[in-house]
């Protein structure tokens, strides 16, 4: 409807100019067209990157801090979730003691993520890391449990690589304030590091 009405102007500003050079030509059209759209009682709605790579999943259980367990629509095998740009203490780590914070942020994940509406969000990059998990930042009732668990002092910045770094800004920020207030993993001096967890 919109390209009918944007010809049919078209035709009728330019019926008269058959005898103009089309280079004139040309220039008339191209501002009939600008006009046209000006007016039009509509305007054409462009699709985010983020609304184009989001997915609705089911939860099937919380593995710890930053990974669950999903599955897709449609499907029934469970998938693991890596939340990306974030790393909480290990909890379940093979040949690795339970670090401190680990199962807080694991409880505090449960409570963010269970009986709730679970959305993916894929950043620009692949979808899925070496070891097959899905990478995404995960959104419990619209809000991005990512950086809540930065806010509250659960979770690190970690595992930046481009170009899954859409939010990394924003990231930085609740990680600073959680730093500022001392929140849990930061209230223990010196036990995060950039590699990690330091006891």
């Amino acid at each position: 409807m919109k390209k009918w009405i944007i010809t049919m102007t078209i035709v009728a500003i330019t019926g008269g100019f058959g005898a103009i050079h089309n280079d004139n030509m040309n220039e008339k059209m191209n501002q009939a067209v600008t006009s046209v759209k000006s007016f039009l009682p509509f305007r054409e709605e462009k699709t985010t990157a983020a609304q184009k790579n989001t997915v609705p999943v089911t939860l099937d259980h919380v593995v710890d801090g930053d990974t669950l367990s999903v599955t897709f629509d449609g499907e029934t095998k469970a998938k693991t979730v890596r939340l990306l740009l974030i790393d909480t203490p290990e909890s379940v780590k093979p040949n690795t003691p339970v670090q401190p914070y680990a199962k807080e942020a694991s409880n505090y994940m449960k409570e963010l993520v269970t009986n709730k509406k679970l959305t993916l969000e894929y950043d620009a990059g692949g979808a899925t890391d070496k070891y097959g998990r899905v990478l995404a930042y995960v959104y419990a009732d619209g809000k991005n449990i990512n950086e809540i668990m930065l806010k509250e002092g659960y979770a690190r910045v970690a595992y930046v690589y481009e170009p899954n770094t859409r939010y990394l800004s924003d990231f930085k920020k609740a990680e600073t304030e959680a730093k500022k207030n001392n929140k849990n993993i930061w209230s223990k001096q010196g036990y995060v590091t950039n590699n990690g967890f330091q006891e």
